[in-house]
């Protein structure tokens, strides 16, 4: 691969605006398709390049992922797994310069970009990754001897989002396995370092990935007029006292062999109300990020629930204390009422309504969800949790534990498997070169810590880690649409190998063209054929 021919094709695939959830979003799987299928081999092989269409769930935009399969000249099963996204996050953080932010030579004027930088939003996040990857299966399709296995490259979308483009070529990469045999050996992505490591810059390699819940939780209190606020419960101020006692929460924390990423961080917290109103707040809610590395859903549910418990206990007696305190100064109004808190998990709070309304719940709750308008998925999952709480029946004071999508499981390749030591003993090899012929020490990582689609080429999923998610998750199987076969079906070591730069999602993010376009082409070639042996 030359530099000025990869550095072409970055400023290309950076200057399409291919921001998630957008019109724009599938364009450069138009145009990776386009220049792909110029090449002889897949001019006679067009079976080998496969537009993935994936509804992107709650939006009116549909995706197009592409799947593109290089078989090597020597016949063989053995298949490295390449994973790119060619999506990228919103331009607002640019202000005025928004209208520059895809293109490369107007940024580089605006932040006097040198010889080794180059500036625009993707531009490490992930085009180049891309670029990479197409120009490998480029030289691969050209030479089929490169190397000893099979090379098949699935660059999607919306992995910015809820990674709806990898779980929608999931389905494509294991037809391969059903189909012809081909036995995936690892997979390989080519996220930026920065990105998997903050505020480390330079080469590295990563030989796992992070994973990610969305603990949430709804609370259902008692309305009343704020003149008689304790005949009511404040579902606002349980929820307060939930986030207050799970953000950045110490036991919460999930570290693993001496490395902690932060704990529960508050992704939104809102009381459920179309107007204003001087009632007591009777419904709220609120949901967090939660990284994970070991800890399950079954685990992470448990957390919860004593998170709950201690919320709705806290509200108690802080309505009773005040109730008190006020009654002494010359209050004479209603007596507020302490009880039990009451805590349901979200499959607990679907038996009741299912006793409650019989038979036709199930087709009332399918109702409900085909007919919500597009949207967030998180959004559209609480609406139907509050849907729920309606049909059962139950009065508040209650919490409900649930969880909202995505899901991202944890893979990491120290397990003591074969094929992922196989996966470690590469890594190492191309460590080795790194350090022999360009003189840089490659820092390696155990878990890319800025979450990405690895976790599902490579996840390890128990049927409790199921279990707990489907009875859990409001809309399983239609608001939110897991492979889990083809997950399973995969299961593979990962390594993420990718470019240097810095500022992934910031107006700054810029790209260090000197490793990423002369180092990093020598070294994702030499990772391919370690893994090849």
């Amino acid at each position: 691969m030359k530099r000025e021919y990869l550095l072409s094709m970055i400023k290309e695939l950076v200057a399409i605006p291919s921001v998630t959830e957008s019109a724009e979003e599938s364009a450069p799987a138009a145009w990776l398709r386009a220049r792909l299928e110029k090449l002889p081999y897949f001019a006679q092989n067009p079976e080998r390049l496969i537009t993935a269409e994936t509804t992107l769930e709650g939006s009116p935009h549909a995706l197009k992922s592409l799947v593109a399969r290089v078989d090597a000249a020597k016949e063989t099963k053995r298949t490295v797994l390449l994973v790119s996204h060619f999506d990228v996050v919103d331009v607002s953080v640019y202000g005025d310069a928004a209208r520059h932010a895809f293109d490369t030579e107007e940024l580089g004027k605006i932040f006097g970009a040198d010889e080794d930088t180059l500036y625009g939003r993707g531009v490490m996040d992930m085009k180049c990754g891309v670029a990479l990857e197409a120009a490998l299966l480029e030289e691969f399709a050209q030479d089929r001897d490169l190397f000893g296995v099979n090379v098949v490259a699935a660059f999607v979308g919306d992995e910015e989002n809820s990674s709806a483009g990898m779980r929608g070529a999931l389905p494509v990469i294991t037809r391969m396995i059903e189909e012809d045999g081909l036995e995936f050996v690892a997979a390989l992505n080519t996220e930026p370092g920065e990105a998997g490591k903050s505020g480390l810059v330079g080469p590295m390699v990563f030989l796992g990935t992070l994973g990610k819940l969305m603990p949430s939780f709804y609370v259902r209190g008692r309305g009343a007029h704020v003149g008689s606020c304790y005949d009511g419960f404040s579902a606002a101020l349980a929820v307060s006292r939930l986030v207050c006692a799970a953000e950045g929460n110490r036991c919460l924390a999930d570290p693993l062999h001496g490395v902690c990423e932060p704990s529960w961080i508050c992704l939104d917290m809102k009381v459920m109300r179309e107007t204003y109103s001087v009632t007591v707040p009777d419904r709220a809610y609120a949901y967090f990020n939660c990284f994970t590395t070991g800890n399950t859903p079954e685990k992470v549910m448990n957390q919860m629930k004593g998170l709950a418990v201690r919320a709705l206990a806290e509200t108690s007696e802080q309505h009773a204390e005040s109730c008190a305190a006020l009654t002494e100064i010359g209050y004479d109004g209603s007596r507020f009422v302490q009880s039990e808190p009451v805590v349901y998990t979200l499959g607990e709070l679907g038996a009741m309504a299912r006793a409650r309304r019989g038979d036709r719940f199930g087709a009332e709750l399918d109702d409900f969800i085909k007919n919500l308008p597009p949207g967030d998925m998180r959004a559209r999952g609480i609406r139907v949790v509050d849907f729920i709480a309606d049909a059962s029946g139950a009065e508040g004071p209650y919490a409900v534990c649930f969880f909202l999508p995505p899901w991202m499981p944890p893979r990491t390749d120290f397990t003591g498997d074969p094929r992922d030591k196989k996966v470690v003993d590469a890594a190492r090899a191309v460590e080795k070169l790194c350090k022999e012929k360009y003189g840089l020490d490659m820092t390696e990582v155990e878990l890319f810590a800025g979450l990405c689609d690895l976790s599902y080429a490579g996840a390890k999923i128990s049927d409790g880690d199921v279990k707990t998610l489907s009875e859990n998750m409001p809309g399983w199987g239609e608001l939110y649409k897991l492979p889990l076969s083809e997950m399973r079906a995969l299961g593979l070591p990962v390594m993420n190998l990718g470019p240097s730069g810095e500022a992934p999602h910031k107006k700054d993010e810029r790209l260090y063209l000197r490793y990423s376009l002369e180092a990093l082409p020598e070294l994702l070639y030499a990772a391919v054929r370690e893994l090849a042996e």
